[in-house]
Parts: structure tokens; sequence; C-alpha cells
């Protein structure tokens, strides 16, 4: 018994080391490669190069990395039914999965063989990462040392010699200079992405901070939620408080101006719940339209502020003698009244509220930004092209700063001490405007409070100066309270308040009434039969305002291991061929 058990033990070793040799072509084909050994270039995993050849292999590739850094690994593996694309990708694949070339430099090369028993079936690759590519031989050069060195020799059975050929024809290639030149581009890219991109954004918006600081800041006041009540500015108007609170006119502004004008009965709007569903290649049908009714005989046009004054004098213009604007008509509101937003402007500026007008400083800062924004998206263009990763980061930097300068530009209004105060008990305002409309259970209820009386003392005032101060939810439910309660009072809405100036949809269940029927466009009971349900969304329809004075669109519309350094082969590329 003893003398078996010794001759199995001293047959072990030979057996181990015949099974490794069988299951090292199985070990060894990738990807995924197994993992890489420090301080070896050369794997023979198909067992093809004599130990002499490997050697003088290893020593060739040292010599190189030595001399200009870069870094070579020789991969062969027995890989039957492989194409020259697919053993093209493998060697790719190596260089990605072992980090094969320096970091940030991508100067790797790999050797690929893939091994197959039928004659003129094998395969050979050079693939290099993107480093050296552009520093020691292009596609063309290495397709051109496959096709010359290694495969003529390999077809003559010679695989060592094929090899070391490549490696010598990789050799006189890589010349120092070509990896200084490498080395220098690298280093600029990365001072342009690491160094060059912090610094554009930084500056970009540091300007433009300092432009907001100088020419844009308003003075500092306190606000506290326990303050809810304001009197009211001298020549205050909703119109003049949106310019005030959002630092310029906009399209807001231009919304609550129609509106206040809508109040006093001189406009009535019509289907407003039409606006986002209209087209402009739509056939015209009078009943659906949006439209602006335009009651031109109304008393007292000299009370109206300037800017009021003005908007009614050019809606009456665009409405000749037909009284209403639809269509084309309708479509030019907003071209029209661009101009009474710069009178906003210069009303508050003259009222002492404002330093300067905002939109020659805002359209001035918007352009800036605009322009860094254009050029940053240039040099990615160009980063890409290239490509230059430290000029793709550089680009994005200016892209940031230039969003960041427009964001500054539309903060260019400078409010003075008086504008700073005036708006702050706006803030105050709006805070006890809304507290007061979340408690009330009509419009009536709203503007029995004092507090609010200060600048409401009509159902209309409230609603303008609530859609002006952006209570747009709150002046809804306000009259959906006050709708319900009459019903259930009554059993009917007869006799609550709703603004049919606003206009409605032929759905909403306030067709059939406009605000030319009553003075001032307030319903104090007709029989509509609202309810809180069937209430159009005021919301929507203020902000429909925006969107009627413009065209609608047409229906048509629409990491390294194993001893090497951290590179890829992102692109790279390389040639292949077969023996």
């Amino acid at each position: 018994m003893l003398p078996f058990m010794h001759r199995w033990t001293r047959a072990l070793p030979s057996a181990l080391g015949l099974l490794a040799l069988t299951a090292l072509p199985v070990l060894g084909a990738g990807p995924p490669f197994p993992d890489p050994v420090d301080g070896i270039a050369v794997y023979d995993t198909a067992d093809i190069f004599t130990p002499d050849t490997e050697a003088q292999l290893e020593s060739l590739i040292d010599e190189i990395e030595g001399r200009t850094g870069a870094e070579l690994a020789v991969y062969t593996q027995h890989d039957p039914d492989i194409s020259e694309d697919e053993n093209l990708a493998n060697a790719r694949a190596l260089i990605d999965q072992w980090g094969i070339g320096r970091s940030a430099f991508d100067d790797g090369l790999v050797l690929m063989v893939g091994l197959d028993p039928d004659p003129g079936e094998s395969r050979v690759s050079l693939y290099g990462g993107s480093g050296f590519i552009n520093a020691f031989a292009d596609e063309e050069t290495l397709t051109a040392i496959i096709d010359n060195d290694f495969v003529p020799a390999a077809r003559n059975g010679d695989l060592d010699g094929a090899a070391l050929r490549t490696i010598e024809a990789l050799d006189e290639l890589m010349r120092p200079e070509s990896q200084e030149r490498l080395e220098m581009m690298r280093i600029a890219n990365a001072g342009l992405g690491l160094i060059g991109a912090p610094l554009a954004l930084v500056a970009t918006l540091g300007l433009a901070w300092r432009k907001w600081r100088r020419d844009g800041d308003d003075p500092e006041l306190t606000d506290s939620p326990s303050i809810l009540m304001a009197g009211p500015p001298a020549e205050m108007t909703p119109p003049l408080a949106t310019v005030i609170r959002d630092g310029t006119a906009s399209q807001h502004s231009i919304n609550t101006l129609l509106a206040e004008l809508a109040s006093t009965g001189r406009l009535s709007f019509a289907n407003l719940d039409g606006v986002q569903g209209m087209k402009s290649d739509d056939d015209p049908d009078p009943l659906t339209d949006p439209a602006i009714e335009v009651n031109a005989e109304q008393p007292d046009d000299s009370r109206l502020p300037k800017p009021q004054l003005q908007a009614w004098n050019k809606l009456r213009a665009l409405a000749g003698g037909e009284g209403r604007l639809s269509r084309e008509r309708l479509w030019q509101v907003n071209a029209d009244l661009g101009t009474v937003r710069r009178t906003l402007e210069s009303e508050a500026v003259r009222l002492g509220w404002l330093r300067r007008l905002p939109g020659p400083s805002i359209t001035g800062m918007t352009v800036i930004g605009i322009g860094v924004a254009v050029v940053g998206g240039g040099v990615i263009l160009l980063g890409v092209a290239i490509p230059m990763s430290g000029a793709v980061m550089l680009g994005a930097a200016l892209v940031l700063g230039g969003i960041g300068t427009v964001g500054f530009g539309r903060a260019m209004s400078q409010r003075t001490q008086t504008g700073a105060y005036v708006d702050a008990m706006l803030t105050a305002y709006r805070r006890t405007l809304r507290k007061t409309m979340d408690q009330a259970r009509s419009m009536g209820e709203v503007i029995e409070q004092p507090e609010i009386a200060k600048l409401v003392d009509t159902p209309d005032k409230a609603v303008v100066w609530g859609l002006a101060l952006g209570l747009h939810d709150e002046v809804a439910a306000v009259l959906a309270r006050g709708l319900e309660s009459q019903r259930e009072a009554t059993g009917s809405t007869t006799g609550a308040y709703y603004p049919l100036w606003l206009g409605s949809s032929s759905g909403s269940g306030s067709s059939g009434f406009s605000s030319g029927d009553l003075a001032g466009g307030v319903s104090f009971g007709t029989g509509s039969g609202f309810s809180g349900s069937a209430m159009p969304d005021i919301g929507g329809m203020f902000d429909a305002l925006g969107s009627v004075g413009s065209t609608p669109p047409s229906s048509s519309s629409s990491s390294g291991g194993g001893g090497f350094s951290g590179g890829g082969g992102g692109g790279g590329g390389g040639g292949s061929g077969s023996f």
C-alpha cells in the first residue's frame, strides 16, 4: 500500500503540470482576460513563442518604455473561427481592461494573436490608444506593419520571427521627440480642462456678479411674515406693481394691464379657455375663436394712467371700427403693446422707484451672456472635432458662464431706496391679500377688510390685484366659494359675483353673457348656473392673455493594474491581418 502511495505522490506534480498546460488556452482566452502580472508584457497563452523569443520581446518592450514612456503588450490565445474585426476588438478590450498606456496619455499598444488550427484562419491585430496613434503610428502604418512584417513570416511558420520583426518595426517608429510632442499636447489639454475651464467659469460668473452688484443689487430691507398691512404707494397701479416686484416690465405686466382695462368695461375676453388648442391654420369660427371685445365708447379716458391710456389707444386703433380683435389682429396685440413695457418702466423711473430703465441693462447683459455661451458652444464643437477633451471642458465652462451671465442679466434692474420700500410694501400687501382670500367666503368679504380696501374697494379691483400679485389660485378659490355659498343659500348662483370680462369657453357655464351687457363687466346674478366644478380656470385664462396676442403654431409644427498605468483605447485604432 505504501509503495503505491509513493508512486502517486511522485506522479502528482507532473499530472498537475499537464492539467495546467491543458487548461491554459481556456483560462487565457478573452475577453475578459486574466489579471496581468507586474513586470510582464508578453502573455503567450497559445504557447507559440520559444522562451528565448519571449525574453527578446520583453527586452525590446522594456527599452521602448524606458525611452518613450509608452507601454506595449503582446498577447496570444487560441481563438478558433474569430474574424479580423473581432480580434481587433479583443486587442482594444485588453487595453481597456488592463489600462495599458499611461493614464491621460493613452499611449499603449497591443499585439493580439488569435490562433486557429486551420491554415489562413489565424488573426493578428495591432491596436493603439489615441495617444499612440497620434504620436507614433496611425492606423494605416499599423496595418502596413502587419502586412509587411508579421503576416509573411507567420505564413512561413516563423511566429517567433513575426513577433520580433513587428516589435522591431514599432521600435524604429517610436522616437523620443514624438513622445515629447504627445506629452506637451496632453499636458496642454489637461491644463486647458483642469485650470482653464474653472478659471473661465469663475471669471465669467465673477464679472457678471460684479456688474450686478454695482448696477443691479437692491437696497436691503428687513421683511417679516408678521407684517400683514401696508398702505398704498401714491400712483401705484397693478401693472406698475408687477414692474416693481419683477424688476422689469414683462408679459405678466401686459396681462395685468389688459385685465385692468377689462375690469373698467373697456375690454372683455372671449374663449380664453381655447387658446392652448388653437392652431393658426384652423378654420375661423366666431363662436369658439379666442377674441378681445373692444368697447370703444368709454368716458373719462383722460383719467387713465399714461401706460394704460397708451395701450387703450393702440387697442382701439387695432380694432378699427369693428370693435373686435380676432385671428390676425388678435395675434398682433403683443407686438403692438411692446412699447407699453418701456412706458411702464419709464413711469417707475419717474416715480423714483427704479434707478434706471431696466430694459437696456438687462438686454446688454443678456447679449453678453448669449455671446459667451455661443463662443463656448463653438469651443465644444472644436474640441469634439480635434478631439480635445480639455477644449470640451473649457467650452462647457463658457456655456455655463454664459448661462449664469444671462441669469444675472435678468436681475439687472436696480430699485432705489424708495423702490425697495415700495416692493416691501407690495410684499406685505400680497401677504395680506392672500391671507384674506384664504379666509373669505366671497369677494365681497375680501373688500370689506380695511387693510384690503386701501388699494381695492370693488370686487373687480380685488381680482385684478390678485392676478397682478400672482394669486391666481386664491382668486379662483374665492370666486368658487362665493358661487357655492350663493347656491347653498338660495338654490341658485343668482346674485353672486363673477368677473365675466375674463370670458370663458362655451362649455364653462358663462356663455351667453358678456361684460358688455353689464356695467363694469360684473354679473350680480343672471341665472347662469355656475358652480364650483364648472368654474373656468382663472389662472389659466389669465396666463392665456399672453398667448392670445401672439400667432399660435400651425397644425404641422412639431483602472489599470499589473504594471500598466491606466491608459485606454478610446479614440485609438489599429489594423488586422490573417495568416
